[in-house]
């Protein structure tokens, strides 16, 4: 069933859309999966070592969290068991902050990047192929559209909010645009929430302090797809995949099967237990709004779905992995989610390399805004990963979680 978008400023004649109608969105950047051939180049790009990458604002984006991460894997490139980490694989990219800040320092040598949301992924391919085009674009929406004045600027994103893919309209167009949208509403919507509910920033009325073109710098903004298409021509970001992440995990599997089960490390950072119906499009319907069903755990209101991960990670996986969550009571109670404290691999996973590998769990401190139960405030992130427990630290920046 289609929601109706009601309320002040949504035009009446226009069709109530879901915002991620987008149809056969390609599930790679080419045709097929880009393999690892080469070594991969320098990156010289300025914001290489820059505080912020990501183009895209992101609900609970954890920027802090990157170089937290890092400090794990540098510990553990050292370890005789992995002797560093050729790629890191993130399921649920979303802004994809951490990668970008990882590959950008050096601290592994590729990212793969892969999202449910087609436009989220979509908005990650065409950055990472169509870079010059999409930065044009980007100029001209902000000097067409938010240069020009409040109003033209409201009038955009009502346009943007309801627009989907006309029927015929080829599959790298309605990509492109699907890009733009994404980047557009992103940017001027607020939080960043690619939601129904989610207003303009400013309200209707745009009378707050800060008005819809706040966010919406075309400088930073094409700065940083500018490092997102370098990465792509230097082989460092291998791919963009539109799919969902147990069939990202299960592609990295086969595709990049010389690099598993130790030189492969999973980051995932999946929605929230509690909030993730009013931050991401995917978790809210169980068909997503796609045109077409792309995926089928989208409804991450459901306990169900977080249990499904757990399981797939403890029984399944065939490569380390560090999960990041916000720290739910109900975690590390349940042995249907993370209680237990080690893998219990079935016979494949054996098969391939991997072990009963402990299961280390720390918390560190935030302080972001989407997380925080009352507006802004530092929060307890919970991390759990399978890499070496020697490598993870006890001290002021990961404590325990037993």
């Amino acid at each position: 069933m289609t929601a109706r978008l009601t309320g002040p400023g949504v035009p009446r004649h226009l069709p109530a859309r879901r915002l991620t109608a987008v149809p056969h969105l390609p599930r790679h950047i080419n045709e097929l999966a880009r393999p690892i051939t080469d070594e991969p180049e320098p990156i010289t790009h300025r914001l290489a070592s820059g505080r912020y990458q990501s183009p895209l604002r992101y609900p609970g984006a954890k920027s802090i969290l990157a170089p937290l991460i890092g400090r794990l894997i540098v510990n553990a490139s050292v370890h005789p068991a992995l002797q560093g980490i050729d790629l890191l694989v993130e399921p649920f990219a979303g802004g994809a902050s951490t990668s970008l800040r990882l590959v950008g320092d050096g601290t592994v040598k590729r990212i793969l990047l892969a999202d449910a949301d087609p436009l989220v992924a979509a908005f990650w391919q065409v950055a990472a192929e169509q870079t010059d085009a999409l930065i044009a674009r980007t100029c001209e929406e902000h000097a067409d559209y938010i240069k020009a004045g409040r109003d033209h600027a409201l009038v955009r994103w009502d346009y943007w909010r309801h627009w989907s893919p006309r029927l015929g309209t080829s599959e790298r167009t309605a990509r492109f645009e699907s890009a733009v949208k994404c980047l557009f509403l992103n940017r001027t919507t607020f939080s960043g929430i690619l939601h129904g509910r989610a207003g303009p920033i400013g309200g209707r009325a745009q009378t707050s302090r800060y008005d819809i073109s706040c966010r919406f710098s075309p400088q930073s903004i094409t700065d940083r797809i500018g490092y997102v298409g370098q990465l792509y021509d230097t082989r460092r970001l291998v791919d963009v995949w539109c799919m969902d992440w147990r069939e990202t995990l299960n592609q990295v599997i086969s595709v990049y099967k010389t690099l598993v089960p130790d030189h492969v490390l999973a980051y995932l950072d999946p929605p929230y237990i509690e909030k993730s119906s009013k931050l991401y499009n995917t978790s809210f319907d169980s068909g997503g709004g796609y045109a077409r069903p792309l995926v089928a755990d989208l409804d991450w209101q459901n306990v169900l779905l977080h249990e499904r991960l757990a399981a797939y990670l403890y029984q399944r996986m065939r490569y380390r992995w560090l999960l990041s969550y916000d720290n739910h009571p109900r975690l590390l109670d349940s042995c249907l989610l993370y209680a237990r404290d080690r893998m219990n691999p079935d016979c494949d996973a054996k098969a391939s390399g991997v072990r009963t590998w402990r299961i280390s769990k720390r918390l560190v401190q935030l302080h972001y805004t989407a997380s925080a139960l009352r507006g802004r405030g530092k929060v307890n992130e919970l991390l759990l990963t399978t890499l070496p427990p020697s490598v993870v630290p006890i001290d002021a920046d990961f404590r325990s979680a037993h």
